[in-house]
């Protein structure tokens, strides 16, 4: 029986199965053989019938292991660095900076360090950081952290990992006093179903927001879409969350990933010398999905320097530096996110590589 994570309804149907991705995405490995042998999962995504809330059916959050090689780190692109920017404007223009200020999930810091830099009172909840600022508890955030008294709370890219997202958010909000503002930036599955984005589809992300389905969370909430309409946000007051979501009429989404992915396996048949650019999600889900035997595809080109010279999980593709794409007789190079082509051109325009987006 499938229920809905948000309610418990068991009024849900299924409407797609992706077939042996790994486990963690943002995981990386030292050598071909143990990415060979990383645990790869099916992902079931199933849909409330009562709200339209999407999620991963067969999710079981305690085989996640964000440990020190998992790798999401994102800000070496400038692209994604000017993201950050545009965030960082929208806190201000809420006035939501001004005084003290939880980052839950803040991954290895980079943005809770931008906030540190503009003299924001931050501190910042991961299991997964790296570093030693005193600013950064290496857990969980959870109730025994009650006596912080955030006046601000920030979930970037957290929810979307969360098995009960309603439970947790009310579960902060009650932490909290029920005081204060949230923000909560998330993928969209608005993005995945427009672009027919089958690669979005993997084990680690239990859930797919709306801005809709995020905003029932709430009472009263603002939010909207940006990184080129591939998150949304919503800012809400945390006396504001709901007790309970409210049932609603909805359509299930009609699905055509199954398609997308035969697109994807006659795309790499047909090119010679190819790689890909970018080893995240994007990139690990595709190849698991259109090159598992890793025949096709030649290597993968990543900005970030944890991942370089490792491999793939599922499939051991090799991951390379932008500065060893001539060496390695590159002719075509599919790109796994179109906002960062303009970048990614500038490296490979001299080389009169032909570039494919996906």
């Amino acid at each position: 029986m499938i229920r809905c994570p948000l309610t418990g309804s068991n009024n849900t149907q299924v409407i797609y199965v992706q077939k042996s991705v790994p486990l963690i995405q943002n995981k990386v490995y030292a050598t071909k053989e143990l990415a060979r042998k990383a645990p790869c999962m099916d992902v079931t995504l199933a849909q409330s019938l009562d709200n339209g809330f999407v999620f991963s059916a067969n999710f079981t959050d305690s085989i996640i292991d964000y440990d020190m090689h998992y790798q999401n780190e994102q800000s070496h692109s400038p692209y994604f660095r000017n993201h950050l920017e545009d965030v960082i404007s929208i806190m201000k223009s809420n006035n939501t900076l001004n005084n003290k200020v939880v980052e839950i999930g803040c991954g290895k810091a980079y943005f809770l360090e931008m906030l540190l830099e503009r003299g924001v009172d931050i501190i910042g909840f991961d299991p997964t950081y790296e570093g030693e600022s005193p600013k950064v508890i290496k857990d969980f955030f959870s109730d025994k952290y009650s006596n912080i008294g955030a006046e601000f709370i920030i979930l970037r890219h957290t929810m979307e990992h969360i098995s009960k997202p309603f439970d947790f958010i009310k579960t902060i909000a009650s932490a909290n006093n029920y005081k204060g503002k949230i923000f909560i930036e998330v993928p969209t599955f608005e993005w995945i179903m427009k672009h027919n984005a089958t690669e979005d589809i993997f084990y680690e992300h239990c859930n797919y927001f709306t801005l809709e389905t995020l905003q029932i969370l709430f009472k009263k909430s603002i939010g909207g879409h940006f990184f080129n309409g591939q998150y949304i946000y919503v800012i809400a007051d945390l006396n504001d969350v709901k007790d309970d979501i409210e049932k609603k009429e909805i359509q299930p989404y009609q699905l055509k990933f199954r398609e997308r992915i035969t697109e994807f396996k006659n795309m790499v048949k047909d090119l010679s010398n190819a790689a890909i650019w970018g080893a995240g999600a994007k990139g690990s889900t595709f190849l698991n999905l259109a090159d598992k035997q890793c025949e096709k595809i030649k290597c993968v080109i990543d900005i970030n320097p944890k991942k370089q010279h490792q491999y793939i999980g599922g499939t051991g593709h090799y991951i390379i530096t932008p500065e060893e794409i001539a060496e390695q007789n590159i002719e075509n190079i599919m790109v796994m996110n179109i906002n960062y082509i303009e970048e990614i051109e500038a490296v490979t325009n001299p080389l009169h590589i032909k570039l494919i987006t996906i």
